[in-house]
Formats: structure tokens, sequence, C-alpha cells
């Protein structure tokens, strides 16, 4: 019923369409949202499938100005944090802490990067990976339980500036936090999105909570991305071209169908323990777009593709007729 539901609905697209083309043409977000809700009413006013009246017009406005309140009061509320946070320097002493911290913990494993062939990691990048890391899980820890507003007020105040450190686009270090901030609600043990879901499905909260981790752990990978390979951002013009944004995209979509594969543990056949390890190491390989990374994604993840073909075949050959 696919071209069935876009022939009677394609008209509730324009809204989306004319927000994405007025952002995208260098515009505020609040034009933005000015032209979105401008385009919401005429759609609505001459959409014969389902036409708004006056009295709807007013409920959606009441509405509106309801959630704009409880909105306004978490702002608020997160206002005092923030406060708090800009008075005393909170989030640049975050940020060195960090930097710190990942370059003593990088200096330590140096050695190690060391005896591995073709590795052309450098002491830098081994400090900017384990800053993400400390960073990603200060925004998961930060963020649970609190709406998406709120939370990103406050990781924008307290962990963004630790990144700004680090020398990465403001764009992918907000979007950095604001995607790990997001993750906690499906992150054990404060998954709130995950114990909804359980309470109207009867399931074990906790169960389901871990259920939804590992499904989405994917999710993981991209913000990584972001640092990374801004190229993925599109609208960064000092780092987007064709060439690096096609070759982001087929990496990152590869990783992301690694890690999958290896947190479901079945491809084309079902996998071992090493082989679920091997395809996961070879899909956080994929996450830093390089010569080397790939290199060893495809070494990693060769073998375990091989077994699985070879499986495969074996399961759907028909065995000879006596």
């Amino acid at each position: 019923q696919f071209f069935e539901v876009i022939r009677r609905g394609w008209m509730t697209a324009i809204p989306l369409i004319v927000l994405i083309y007025v952002l995208f043409s260098g515009y505020s977000p609040h034009m933005a949202a000015f032209w979105g809700i401008t385009a919401v009413l005429i759609v609505g006013f001459i959409n014969p499938a389902h036409r708004i009246g006056i009295g709807d017009l007013i409920s959606g406005a009441s509405q509106g100005v309801k959630y704009a309140l409880s909105v306004g009061a978490v702002c608020a509320a997160i206002g005092i944090v923030v406060g708090v946070v800009n008075a005393t320097g909170l989030g640049f002493r975050l940020g060195f802490m960090v930097t710190n911290s990942a370059l003593g913990m990088g200096e330590s494993i140096m050695p190690l990067f060391s005896l591995i062939p073709f590795a052309d990691f450098t002491l830098n990048d081994i400090t900017l990976f384990i800053s993400l890391i400390l960073i990603a899980v200060t925004c998961i820890l930060m963020g649970a339980g609190l709406p998406t507003t709120a939370l990103y007020v406050m990781l924008a105040t307290v962990a963004q500036p630790a990144l700004a450190n680090l020398g990465i686009p403001p764009l992918a270090s907000h979007l950095f936090v604001l995607y790990y901030g997001v993750i906690s609600e499906i992150t054990p043990p404060v998954c709130a999105s995950a114990y909804a879901a359980a309470g109207i499905a009867g399931s074990n909260p906790f169960r389901t909570g871990l259920s939804a981790f590992s499904l989405g752990i994917g999710k993981l990978l991209v913000p990584m991305v972001f640092v990374y390979s801004p190229a993925m951002l599109i609208v960064l013009d000092d780092y987007f071209t064709w060439q690096e944004f096609l070759h982001t995209v087929i990496t990152c979509g590869l990783g992301v169908f690694l890690l999958s594969a290896s947190v479901a543990g079945y491809f084309l056949a079902s996998m071992s323990g090493p082989s679920r390890a091997l395809f996961g190491i070879a899909g956080i390989f994929l996450v830093a777009p390089s010569f080397t990374s790939t290199l060893y994604a495809v070494l990693f993840a060769a073998p375990v593709l091989v077994m699985q073909i070879l499986a495969y075949r074996r399961r759907t050959v028909p065995e000879p007729a006596e």
C-alpha cells in the first residue's frame, strides 16, 4: 500500500520540504520555522483529505502554547545549572580535565600501537579518540531522564566546550553532544523510552532496556563520524567534497551494518562468539574513514564473511537424491 499512501498523503510532505529548503538556503532557523508553519496552514486549508477548520486551528494554537510553556519551564530550571556552569567555568574545567586524562591514557597505550603493523595512529589521534569516548559517556550520564531540549541546553554548556578545545567544528561538536544525550533514552540503567515501551508491552523493563540498547548500538558510531569526517554533515563547506561524502557514507553504512550483525549474531547464517567479535571490531574500524582503518576492517571481516558464505551454501544446496 506504499504507493496508495503516497497518492493520498503527498501534500502533507510539502511543509517538511519547505522547512528543509529554507533552512539549507542559508536562512535562520526562526525563518525556516516561520515558513514551515505557514506551509502547514496553507496545506491544511487546501488538503481535501484532511481540511482543517477554524476550530482545529484554535485547538492547535492552544496545544502549541501548552507545549511551549512546558519547554520554557524546563529551560528556566536548566538555566540555573547553565548559570552556575558559566559563573564557575565548569565547562572549560571539564574540557581541561578530559584532555589531560586522555593525554595521560594515550601516552600509556601508545607503545602498544607501535607494535601494530601499518598503524599510522599518532598520539593526537589516540588522545582525540579517548577524549571522545569520555565525553560520550559524560553526555549519556548527564542526559539520562531529561527532555531533549533541556539535555541539549545543559550539554551544550558543559560538554561542548571540551570538544571545542579539541578543534572540532562547532556544528559537529553540538550534534555530537546532542546525539549521545538522546541515546541515553535507550541506554540502561536510565532508559526512559525503553521503560515506557516495556509498560505498553507488559515486558520486563530492564530486559527491554538491554534489548533496546543492543538493537540501537549501531547508533553509537554515528556521532563519531560527525567528528572524524565532517563532510557527512554536508553543510560545512570547508570539509565537504562529494568524494569524501560518498566515501564516508559507504564506510559508515558498512560499519553500522557490521556492528548490527555482530550484535544480532546472524548475517547469512548464525555466527559464533569469535565471529561476532571480529565483525564488531571491523565495524568500529570503519568509523574513522582512512586507508589504514579500512584495511584492518577488511582483514577482520573477510574471514567471517567467507565462513558465512560457505555456511549459507551448505544450508541451501540440496542433498543428492539416493
